[in-house]
């Protein structure tokens, strides 16, 4: 992945300094929103994960600016990764003074040191691949203790989600039958784009009801089939994937309305669910709880490693649910490999042909079979003749 165009902020080639409007948010998935090709993205995350690196790639930042380590040891994050493996600078550690800079101002990253009117407001690190690829080894010992977290939160989810999960009880009726129907979820995860587009030809033969994960929505649109429901918060769902959806399942887990006004004002078919799991959580739970014969997911946690890239909270969530739906999931990765080598109906019509024509010719050549294929051949044409 290398993004070959940049803005005219970029790295000067004489001093090597790296200059352009700081946009400043905690998150990135909030910032990526207002973010625009050659500004300097300012966030506070611990741990960056491949997720919210791959958004803000996207975007085009001429360099990225962590208030916080963007990778603790805590386990081996890729997210630095993704971010020097797309060309964008990665300065980390820097501290919480340079929130204090206002939003648009122009700054400057000279070997580390952020710079605003020439006086020195923070200073960090800027990593290089090397570093990041030796934190990442180093971080064995604090994948442990992350699964720890994992599997004492899954415990405390059970008590708390106990009814949805398992009954899915408080799951909305959204009007749509999933009985025995192909379900994929596209949720806005690390390359959920490309591996949208990695099982294009088992959307194209099995036609599958699309449930959107917020923006995930958007690339389902893109891409295709557009989501036939959309779950989660919906600001940033482009207004023709909302329109298209025949139902909206409104969804935060922090418990606020985010998206209402904007559903309504759309006039859009819209129901609402109260639960601390996310929202491709709840999208995996509809489709399983509605009789769904199998459930293909895009974007969605299904190694260790992005588990271990989430909070415990969310990563347990996700691990229950798939434990839940069992055997009637599939993550998208595993489907592209093993449905990319499925022939299209022409490509087996083509093959009985060429069977047919080989059987034909080795007949042929015996006079028993001569004789036996010019008889069918006859009574072939008489028989079509006949019918005209």
């Amino acid at each position: 992945m290398r993004i070959m165009s940049r803005s005219s902020h970029t790295r000067d080639a004489d001093d090597g300094t790296l200059a352009g409007p700081a946009r400043l948010d905690p998150q990135p998935m909030t910032l990526a929103r207002r973010l625009r090709p050659g500004d300097v993205a300012v966030i506070d995350m611990l741990d960056l994960d491949q997720g919210s690196a791959e958004v803000l790639v996207a975007r085009q930042p001429v360099a990225v600016v962590n208030v916080s380590q963007s990778i603790s040891g805590r386990y081996p994050t890729g997210g630095p990764r993704v971010l020097l493996e797309a060309g964008i600078p990665l300065v980390d550690n820097v501290g919480p003074a340079v929130m204090d800079v206002k939003d648009g101002t122009s700054i400057t990253i000279d070997n580390g040191r952020i710079v605003v009117d020439g006086s020195e407001v923070a200073t960090g690190t800027e990593l290089d691949v090397e570093t990041v690829v030796d934190a990442m080894r180093g971080s064995a010992e604090g994948m442990r203790v992350q699964l720890q977290m994992l599997t004492s939160t899954a415990m405390e989810q059970i008590a708390r989600e106990g009814d949805i999960l398992l009954e899915g009880q408080g799951l909305p009726e959204t009007g749509v039958d999933f009985t025995g129907r192909h379900v994929v979820i596209v949720a806005p995860g690390y390359q959920h784009r490309q591996q949208l587009t990695e099982i294009r030809r088992y959307l194209r033969d099995k036609r599958p009801l699309v449930i959107g994960v917020g923006p995930g929505a958007n690339a389902a649109k893109d891409i295709g089939p557009a989501a036939t429901i959309i779950v989660g918060n919906v600001d940033t769902v482009d207004e023709e994937a909302l329109t298209s959806a025949r139902h909206v399942v409104l969804h935060d887990p922090q418990g606020t309305d985010a998206g209402l006004i904007r559903a309504e004002a759309l006039g859009i078919d819209h129901s609402h669910v109260d639960s601390t799991l996310s929202a491709a959580d709840i999208a995996i739970l509809l489709a399983h709880a509605g009789g769904a014969e199998v459930i293909v997911t895009v974007g969605v946690e299904s190694r260790l490693m992005d588990f271990l890239e989430r909070s415990p909270a969310t990563a347990a969530g996700t691990l229950l649910t798939r434990l839940r739906a069992g055997g009637t999931m599939v993550d998208a990765r595993t489907l592209a490999l093993v449905y990319r080598h499925r022939y299209s109906s022409w490509a087996l019509v083509g093959m009985v042909l060429a069977a047919v024509t080989a059987l034909a010719a080795a007949l042929w050549a015996t006079p028993g079979g001569r004789e036996w294929v010019e008889t069918t051949w006859n009574a072939l044409t008489s028989w079509i003749g006949g019918a005209a």
